[in-house]
């Protein structure tokens, strides 16, 4: 088996740069009820500016063409002011989510991260639900977390073969550096879709000194779960490969963590049918050609074999260049979040967001697997 690029296309680019500053980040694509193409993301004027919020483009042929929509999530008036990154996910139902995390921003001289600590601003996990096809969505819920009000929470709400709802979190250290819990995955999910629970632990290393950053989750035809995270020593800045964890009881429990053999930072895993999976990979460093990198992988009996070695599927037109104002572990972040989402159709679409040429681009390439 090979990855191949087919095409890649523009989700999103600044149609006026000389006039305004906007750019694109964290993407994530749906099918929608409508039979078009939908894709979220955050529209902001910085990386990190307190205007950053989640806006929705649509295509209507296949991906060729997107036309940004109207604000969704209206946020007139809302004191303190808030920054927010939320994924869509469409149910069986047709009901529609954009769910996700929001920095408080009260002083807007600060950005969401501290880069002497590498602590982040108080932010909540939030859900707005939409019943009309995604034109409206009510106002926003927070939804409590065991760790407070320091969460990642940057992978859509997947919705299993149960009917549950479910979504890999992760603390975020405070503001000044303290710790906010053990630093593990938690799978925070829902029977309801009302009340959710974080009870799980679906990614730990011993020591607790080891983050589980940029988790994503899929499910297999035997209805097992993969998670797989971004996996750095918080403590010695040492960087370890990507590591999947396996759950065969819907969840209720997972496995210890196991080595993908792939050195990324934030990476997902889809599944293509079966036991099969796609991964991809950010790779940005420890590398002389940095890169998105995928590969499908056979995952029976809680394995991770890969068909083939892993293949370049996008990379940077210039050299990543460290940003020392940043905090360490995300100093090289010029692009990531690539995630493979399997349409009506059977087409495969990667998503992923990259800064190139001074603009933040939303950037979707189609896969053929052969």
């Amino acid at each position: 088996m090979s990855a191949i690029k087919a095409v890649t296309s523009i989700v999103y680019d600044n149609p006026l740069p000389m006039l305004r500053s906007r750019h694109g980040y964290w993407p994530n694509l749906v099918d929608m009820p409508d039979g078009s193409l939908a894709c979220s993301f955050v529209l902001a004027e910085a990386f990190e500016s307190v205007d950053g919020t989640t806006r929705l483009t649509k295509s209507f042929d296949g991906g060729k063409t997107w036309e940004l929509q109207p604000v969704v999530y209206d946020k007139t008036g809302r004191q303190p002011p808030t920054s927010d990154s939320l994924k869509l996910s469409v149910l069986k139902n047709g009901r529609i989510l954009l769910y996700g995390y929001e920095f408080d921003r009260p002083d807007p001289e600060l950005p969401v991260g501290n880069a002497v600590t590498g602590g982040l601003l108080d932010d909540d996990v939030i859900i707005l639900e939409s019943f009309d096809g995604g034109r409206t969505f009510t106002d926003f819920r927070k939804i409590p977390c065991t760790q407070g009000r320091h969460i990642e929470a940057s992978a859509p709400l997947y919705e299993l073969s149960d009917g549950s709802l479910a979504s890999p979190i992760t603390a975020f250290d405070a503001w000044d550096g303290s710790q906010c819990g053990p630093r593990c995955g938690r799978l925070l999910r829902s029977y309801d879709g009302t009340v959710f629970s974080d009870e799980v632990i679906c990614m730990s290393f011993p020591g607790d000194v080891i983050g589980c950053y940029e988790q994503r989750v899929a499910q297999t035809g035997s209805g097992a779960l993969i998670n797989i995270g971004w996996n750095e020593n918080l403590v010695t800045g040492e960087r370890l490969n990507n590591h999947y964890t396996i759950s065969v009881d819907n969840g209720e429990t997972f496995s210890e963590p196991r080595d993908t053999g792939v050195r990324g930072q934030a990476s997902s895993v889809t599944a293509i049918g079966g036991e099969r999976i796609i991964a991809v990979h950010a790779v940005r460093r420890d590398t002389d050609r940095p890169g998105i990198y995928g590969y499908v992988a056979d995952s029976s009996g809680g394995g991770w074999k890969k068909e083939s070695e892993p293949v370049l599927l996008w990379e940077p037109s210039l050299p990543i260049v460290k940003d020392t104002k940043m905090a360490e572990i995300f100093s090289f972040l010029k692009f990531g979040q690539p995630n493979v989402s399997v349409l009506k159709n059977g087409r495969l679409v990667m998503t992923h967001w990259a800064a190139e040429n001074g603009q933040g681009l939303i950037y979707a390439t189609e896969l053929e697997l052969s």
